[in-house]
Order: structure tokens, then sequence, then C-alpha cells
């Protein structure tokens, strides 16, 4: 680890904003596919100061609404309108079901975001926060966010098409331990970015990292540690994931089978 510091140190002591030359810019679009509780606040500041130190355009966005004029763009709910890119890369970032669905609910409890706020009719009228505050128990509230927003995001890790050769898959989990850069710098290169510009950008990874001690934690990440699930699941829980998602631990790599919930 210090090894790597003492590497990235006169990287990282760079200031201002480093232009790069038209050879440096990029044959295809680059998209950065995540889900709600995935690292979309990680990934976002990352990229978009990639894009601004490589002088490239950067958008977020879901769907058809996705400015697809840009670079590298940050798909918050990873639906790209890829038909509509002509040539692109990407990456994609899925979690263990039980820590996204963990996350949300403490995430939920008090987060800003505007969706939170607006009033739903299955709720009786009451926000989405109201709602899941509304009950008595932690137990109550993570079995809440798992069938409702926990469920939507881990459908939408379901249903992705992982037989894609021009996305990246990884999980998670393996992000938030590659203190050495070694999985960053796999994906960078697969993405596509010269060779020259990677000791660059690989020093923006690790100083927008919680592992580079630079980041303090916020509403946004708690700790981002895996397997945090295991303190909180009960048995109740654990019966009613394998209800709602039957195999999905086993068809994302989390698990060879389903005894996890008998334990």
């Amino acid at each position: 680890m210090k090894q790597l510091e003492a590497l990235l140190k006169p990287i990282l002591s760079k200031r201002g904003r480093q232009i790069f030359p038209e050879e440096h810019k990029l044959p295809h679009i680059i998209l950065i596919g995540t889900h709600h509780k995935t690292g979309k606040v990680w990934m976002g500041n990352i990229f978009r100061k990639i894009a601004y130190e490589m002088n490239l355009r950067f958008s977020v966005g879901t769907g058809e609404a996705i400015p697809i004029e840009a670079d590298i763009i940050l798909g918050y709910h990873s639906r790209f309108p890829l038909k509509a890119l002509p040539n692109y890369r990407g990456m994609h970032i899925i979690r263990d079901p039980r820590d996204l669905i963990l996350s949300g609910c403490f995430y939920h409890q008090k987060s800003n975001e505007p969706w939170l706020y607006k009033p739903q009719a299955e709720f009786g009228g009451l926000t989405y926060q109201e709602k899941i505050n509304s009950f008595a128990s932690f137990d109550d509230k993570l079995l809440f966010e798992m069938e409702y927003s926990g469920h939507f995001s881990t459908q939408e890790m379901l249903n992705w098409n992982y037989k894609n050769p021009n996305f990246f898959d990884v999980k998670y989990e393996n992000l938030i331990i590659d203190r050495e850069l070694l999985l960053f710098h796999q994906i960078l290169t697969f993405l596509g970015f010269p060779g020259s510009t990677i000791p660059r950008i690989l020093g923006i990874a690790y100083n927008n990292s919680l592992f580079s001690g630079n980041i303090s934690k916020s509403v946004h990440v708690r700790s981002g540690e895996s397997g945090q699930w295991k303190q909180y699941f009960k048995a109740v829980h654990r019966r009613r994931f394998v209800e709602l998602f039957g195999d999905a631990l086993i068809k994302l790599g989390y698990e060879d089978n389903n005894a996890w919930a008998d334990n």
C-alpha cells in the first residue's frame, strides 16, 4: 500500500486541468452503468473528474433521456440507448442485493433525493421516506425496502445482458478492496483509455475512493464494506428474500445455492 502511495504521490500532487492532445481523444463513447446503491456517486465523482482532466464531455441520466452527445456517460440505472450509439465500451457494476437492500434501507430514511418526497398513491398518499419511517422496527423497514426500491434494483441487475462483449461487468465488492488499483487498471484499459493517460487517471480513481482516506463518509456512504447484511438479516428477511428473488444470488455469482437462507 505504501509503495502504491509513493508511486501516485507525484501524480496526485498535480494541480489544475491536464489538457490532452487530440491523439488521446477516445475512439468511442464510454458508458458507466450503475444501479441504486452500487457506487453511482462514487463512479460519478471519478469519471466526472476524468472527463474534466481529459477535456472530454460528461453526461448523466437514464434510458432515452440520456444526452448521448458526450464522451463519457453515467447511467443511473444501467439503461442506455445502445441502438443509438454507433460505437461504445462500458463498465457495469453490480452489488450483492442483500447489502444493496440494507444500504438502501438506511439511506432512504434520511436522504434528500427528490423522489423520496413525492406522495405515492400506493402508500396512501405518503412519500417513500414517510412510509419507510412509519414502521416502528428496523426489521419491518428492511422488509419494506426489500419489497420496493430494493426489489426494483435487484431486478435491474438480473435483467442486465451479461453477454454483451462491449461491457466489463464488475462487482462493487471487488472494486472497494482494489487498493492497488489492479482492477481499475484492467477496466481503464478495457474502456480504451490511452496508456499514457492511465497513470493520471489511476491517481484520480485512488484519490476519490474511500480506501485513500481522502473521502469523508456521508449519507451516501455508510461504510462500503461487504457482507453487512449478515448483521441485520434475520430468518424472516432470509425467507422473504428467497420468496421474492429465488435464485438471484446464484445467477449474480454471490452464492452457490440457497442454503444461506437456512442458516
